[in-house]
C-alpha cells in the first residue's frame, strides 16, 4: 500500500500496482458539497473532474485527456 499526496495534507492510499500510473497525475481532495464526503479527484484540461476511484474501477479514464 502506498500513498498519493492530496491537498490540505490529505493522502489517498492505493495498491502498490496502481501507484505508479496514478502518481503521474495531480490529485486533490474534493469535498462534495451535497454529501460532505471527500474524494480524490483531478481535473482534465477541458475542466472535467475525474475521481480516482472511478479510474481505478475502470469507470472513467484519464489516458486520452491527460498526458504528462
Amino acid at each position: 500500500m502506498k500513498e498519493i499526496p492530496l491537498n490540505n495534507g490529505q493522502k489517498a492510499k492505493v495498491d502498490d500496482e496502481d501507484y505508479e500510473w496514478l502518481s503521474k497525475y495531480r490529485w486533490y481532495a474534493y469535498v462534495d458539497p451535497g454529501s460532505g464526503h471527500t474524494y480524490a479527484a483531478t481535473d482534465t484540461p477541458s475542466g472535467r473532474r475525474v475521481y480516482m476511484h472511478d479510474v481505478i474501477m475502470g469507470l472513467d479514464s484519464l489516458e486520452d485527456e491527460l498526458r504528462n
